[in-house]
């Protein structure tokens, strides 16, 4: 059971996500509105059944392609600008009630694409839903391009190329989608192109697949930052290239005991490579399916086992190799320092 201390701490300290997808986030209630505006064909008849749905998906294809096919059909609710606005207002409004301010959203603009949606309705309106975000609820919100690992190459290096009209809200691409059998070294021209563009780069890599692939992410598509990463600690030396190179791996507890990469949270493989002094976060992939932030924190410390003063590592660490949070590191030290103060 949790102290008043840890409460205290997993409640109120500034927090940020490095590894959060829009696509996958949009609040179950809301998708089932949009679709009913939208008249958009959904695979239940109230809001309150989705979850059972989601239940039988995964039974029937457990692991992250399940996840992909409940992902895609939920985020098909979305149709219009204004739709897209308000995911990103709700999603802003649940990370100011977690103190999380600041966040790193994944769009998934092919799963978009693939229905006909033009990207400019998309893009604006996550524009103005980033706009909103800050305004209202003082969440700073910076957006990663993602690609389909499983699309063609042609398809992600087009994809790339159009966000030139986007760089002043798009701050990096990354790479997700089913893992195994899709060979991120396909993308390769996609990244240098997004390299040349000025954009941070990361990849889901060692999710669903071995440890290969995080090699590959980072020696041949250069990425700064691993998104999972968990089958990293199969390998010692890549472990210690990541230690020496701060190359962050922003990991999902819950998401990645979900899709079977993590045996249970006593066994995640965080604890791994954060004690081999490899930098990981702490992020919730895709809340509805999984669990929020702050829920995340609270398994870290009463599963996952780690002490109060490693998650407010793991927690700094989210800033610190962030795209653009780096700022934040000041306000965050300082509260750190007050909450040693309040309970010396």
């Amino acid at each position: 059971m949790l102290t008043t201390k840890q409460i205290d701490l997993i409640l109120n300290i500034p927090k940020a996500e490095n590894h959060i997808h829009i696509e996958g986030s949009i609040p179950w209630d809301l998708a089932f509105e949009l679709a009913e505006k939208n008249k958009v064909p959904f695979p239940v008849d109230k809001p309150e059944d989705l979850k059972e749905w989601v239940e039988s998906v995964f039974a029937e294809t457990p692991g992250l392609n399940g996840f992909m096919i409940c992902d895609r059909t939920i985020n098909s609710s979305c149709v219009h600008e204004e739709d897209y606005e308000r995911v990103i207002v709700e999603l802003a409004k649940d990370a100011k009630r977690q103190n999380i301010i600041y966040q790193e959203f994944h769009l998934d603009y092919p799963l978009n694409e693939i229905r006909g949606i033009p990207m400019e309705v998309v893009m604006e309106g996550y524009r103005r839903g980033q706009k909103i975000a800050k305004e209202k609820y003082g969440v700073d919100i910076v957006y990663i391009a993602g690609l389909d690992r499983t699309l063609s190459a042609e398809q992600c290096a087009n994809f790339v190329a159009s966000l030139s009209e986007y760089l002043d809200m798009v701050a990096g691409i990354g790479m997700d989608c089913e893992e195994e059998g899709h060979p991120g070294i396909k993308h390769l021209e996609s990244y240098k192109l997004a390299k040349e563009m000025g954009l941070f780069l990361t990849a889901h890599a060692g999710e669903d697949d071995d440890s290969k692939n995080v090699w590959e992410a980072v020696k041949e598509l250069k990425v700064s930052r691993i998104d999972h990463g968990n089958r990293a600690v199969d390998d010692p030396v890549l472990m210690e290239y990541l230690r020496e190179n701060e190359i962050l791996c922003a990991m999902c507890p819950t998401s990645n005991i979900l899709t079977g990469v993590a045996e249970s949270y006593a066994k995640h493989q965080l604890m791994t490579l954060m004690r081999a002094g490899v930098p990981v976060s702490i992020s919730s992939d895709d809340p509805p399916y999984m669990t929020d932030l702050v829920q995340e924190y609270v398994l870290a410390i009463e599963e996952m086992g780690l002490t109060e003063d490693e998650l407010i590592a793991v927690a700094r660490n989210a800033f610190k190799y962030s795209i653009k949070g780096e700022r934040y590191l000041p306000l965050f030290d300082t509260w750190v320092a007050d909450f040693h103060a309040r309970w010396q």
